[in-house]
């Protein structure tokens, strides 16, 4: 990997530095007009596929009543309840089922925090600044609750995510590749899994979803699948019906004619056995959903997209709710906000 593919900008994850990508308002000058043909597949499924309509229902900014200034990372909880880590405040911003601002929980336990996951009442925070995991429960930091970890020093990256048998991390870095490592609850290693080069094609979210651990990319439209207890290799799922305007640029990457990967994809989650993909576009929202096949339902776009080059999500959270979904997006730019949409899929139930 070039040595000029290095760390900046936009984190993916609970890492406080990403590898360096493009988004599609950033990408530098150059002209490319081929794409893989797995893409090229994509492209045509997508076309073929009708575009359904994400409603706004509400928009939660950044005011000194709701003093947000970097979310980073976002998760619904069974009540409807949306909790939200701030990287840059080091606290935690809980958002009621209606859309209102609840509070914020501030506390020393947090070091650039990022959600991880739920078992049971607990929440859990990975802290990307510390290497330390902790437990919330009640709108307050459980002081038996976690562990720290350690971890390669040139590691530039790490991604997180909570099971209630196990927590599992994933940790990339250009000098020391990738590896999955899974503990138990004590913090004691249990297992770990290396992946195999390149160490920029795991850049991306752990998800858990049935028995499988599922780890995303975010420049690449594929997501590999292993077992929880990573004795098996992962097996990668193409996520077939992915379309975007920047898969000539990463066909170029791939072919080494630019130094430029684009970021597709800063986010997906599960819910109903549907995977959520965050696809990255120029100023708007656009949410694809797979089957856990990977093969393309829905595309969902927000009403009437205006370009803006200063709009970009980080993370996305969903939830079914009265024949439908609400989808939360954590935003940081222009401006710290949550904004809350809604997808009422066009066979639901009246």
């Amino acid at each position: 990997m070039p040595s000029s593919f290095v760390r900046l900008l936009l984190p993916l994850a609970a890492a406080t530095l990403l590898l360096s990508g493009c988004l599609p308002s950033g990408c530098s000058s150059g002209s490319f007009d081929a794409i893989a043909p797995s893409d090229s597949l994509s492209r045509a499924r997508a076309a073929a596929t009708p575009a359904d309509s994400l409603r706004l229902v509400y928009t939660v900014a950044t005011s000194e009543e709701q003093p947000m200034s970097y979310p980073r990372s976002l998760r619904y909880r069974p009540s409807g309840a949306l909790v939200v880590a701030d990287a840059e405040r080091n606290s935690l911003h809980v958002i009621a089922p209606d859309g209102t601002y609840d509070r914020e929980l501030a506390s020393e336990a947090f070091d650039v925090p990022y959600l991880a996951g739920t078992t049971g009442d607990t929440l859990w925070v990975f802290n990307a600044g510390s290497d330390t995991v902790v437990g919330v429960a009640n709108n307050r930091v459980l002081p038996d609750a976690g562990f720290a970890i350690e971890r390669a020093a040139e590691a530039s990256l790490v991604y997180a995510t909570a099971h209630p048998d196990a927590f599992y991390l994933k940790v990339l870095g250009e000098d020391i590749g990738s590896t999955l490592y899974r503990y138990d609850w004590s913090g004691t290693l249990q297992a770990e899994r290396t992946l195999p080069q390149p160490y920029w094609r795991y850049a991306g979210f752990l998800r858990i979803q049935g028995d499988s651990l599922w780890s995303l990319s975010g420049f690449r439209p594929v997501v590999d699948r292993l077992p929880l207890d990573l004795e098996a290799p992962p097996d990668t799922l193409a996520l077939r019906g992915f379309d975007s305007p920047m898969l000539e640029r990463s066909y170029a990457f791939l072919q080494g004619d630019t130094h430029e990967p684009p970021l597709l994809i800063p986010s997906a989650t599960f819910a109903d056995g549907r995977l959520f993909v965050l696809n990255v576009r120029s100023g708007w929202v656009q949410v694809d959903v797979f089957g856990r096949d990977g093969t393309l339902q829905h595309r969902l776009i927000e009403a009437n997209p205006q370009p803006n080059t200063d709009f970009f999500p980080h993370d996305l959270s969903v939830r079914a709710h009265d024949n439908g979904y609400h989808i939360a997006l954590a935003v940081s730019s222009p401006d710290p906000a949550v904004v809350i949409y809604r997808w009422t899929p066009s066979d639901a139930p009246e």
